[in-house]
């Protein structure tokens, strides 16, 4: 096999994959308003299963009942019928993929400028963090899924308390071990909820690339804290903060995705392939030399098979993290495993997709015919909007 690496087996507690791509947690926004599965989003889960990749985590699901508009919801048992059809079906297209969903606490937001921040807590409401989580997992066992992972990056809550930004002053701010003590709690209460058995993974920034961030220094710390705790993997992304969030237009909140480090987020055509691989490479080394084999995995801007393969190659990172990637072309494993990689439609990071969840509409590829929210059987040529990309960077 041409791409020995990449389709080799990884077993986390008894659950096999059938190869070291995973396709990371990405917001589409198909769910209904009030956080219901629809029949696109399944049909899109669908369509990327069959495309051959080992792991499929499912868009981050929201465990607290606020208002979030088109993102699927964990936050109460009502929404456990919808999302296990969703399970049942994917895993009837695929068998071999197993479907994991990522659980997180937003930071609320509003209209006015307003955004919640990590001090606003009370010291009496973070133990209900915690509780939602930990529910949340729950929740996610019984609608049927394979595994679970914790969202501790980007700017939502448990990556804001692990963030140096954290200015509380009681034990959940200050120095790492303050910081780190929820996104640990959290951990430890859905590890009491699935059991020993169970995959639990955690995804966090291997940079926040802001000023007050933190860096490769804390993130690695972080990630050997974690696979000290038992987590069967750790994913590497990195950025999007509201730290360095551009000033909103009055009428729309913050948007923590809209200054240099949500840039760095989702790399477009401008960065390099493979922008974030010297994090996972760093964490990876400090975890390996902390004497644990905790699988790393890095996703930004990896767009081909053999540069995926390079990587795990070179012991950069364990699995590989595509997202984008599929959204351009589900059927990417497919081609890669099959050797028809001149076949495969290429992510142009132009971060069409990017920009279409940050103006809470739909995120679709730009390469896909106009209209349409699912990923069509066949892709023909590329296709831009009228006005949306220049098609010279396709």
């Amino acid at each position: 096999m041409k791409f020995e690496h990449l389709f080799s087996p990884i077993t986390m507690r008894g659950v096999k994959f059938s190869n070291r791509v995973q396709r990371t947690s990405m917001a589409s926004g198909l769910a209904t308003e009030d956080g219901n599965v629809t029949e696109a989003l399944t049909e899109r889960y669908i369509r990327e299963a069959k495309g051959g990749v080992g792991a499929l985590v499912v868009e981050a699901a929201v465990v607290i009942p606020s208002k979030s508009p088109y993102n699927i919801r964990l936050s109460s048992d009502e929404y456990v019928p919808g999302l296990k059809a969703m399970v049942n079906a994917i895993r009837a297209a695929s068998p071999e993929t197993k479907i994991g969903l990522q659980i997180m606490q937003f930071l609320k937001l509003s209209r006015s400028g307003w955004r919640q921040r990590v001090e606003d807590f009370k010291p009496e409401e973070i133990p209900q963090i915690v509780a939602n989580h930990a529910a949340a997992a729950r929740r996610a066992v019984e609608a049927g899924f394979d595994f679970i992972e914790i969202h501790c990056a980007h700017a939502y809550c448990l990556a804001s308390f692990l963030s140096r930004a954290n200015k509380r002053t009681d034990q959940y701010g200050g120095n790492l071990t303050n910081r780190m003590r929820l996104p640990v709690e959290v951990f430890e209460a859905c590890r009491k909820e699935v059991g020993e058995n169970f995959p639990l993974g955690v995804r966090i920034n291997g940079e926040d690339f802001h000023l007050n961030g933190n860096t490769l220094v804390q993130s690695s710390k972080i990630a050997i804290k974690f696979a000290q705790l038992g987590a069967d993997y750790v994913s590497v992304s990195a950025g999007s903060s509201f730290e360095d969030a551009v000033t909103p237009a009055e009428g729309h909140p913050p948007d923590p995705m809209s200054g240099y480090s949500g840039h760095r987020m989702s790399p477009g055509f401008w960065w390099p392939d493979g922008t974030h691989v010297f994090l996972s490479e760093g964490i990876r080394e400090a975890v390996r030399e902390a004497g644990y084999e905790t699988p790393i995995i890095i996703a930004g801007k990896i767009r081909e098979p053999a540069h995926a393969e390079k990587i795990l190659a070179q012991g950069k990172a364990d699995v590989i993290g595509l997202c984008r990637a599929l959204l351009a072309d589900p059927d990417w494993c497919v081609k890669a495993k099959e050797d028809r990689t001149k076949d495969i439609v290429r992510c142009a990071a132009c971060n069409w997709c990017f920009d279409a969840d940050a103006r809470y509409e739909k995120v679709n590829c730009v390469r896909w015919p106009e209209g349409l929210l699912s990923c069509p059987e066949n892709f023909g040529p590329a296709q831009a909007r009228p006005g949306a990309i220049d098609k010279k960077l396709l």
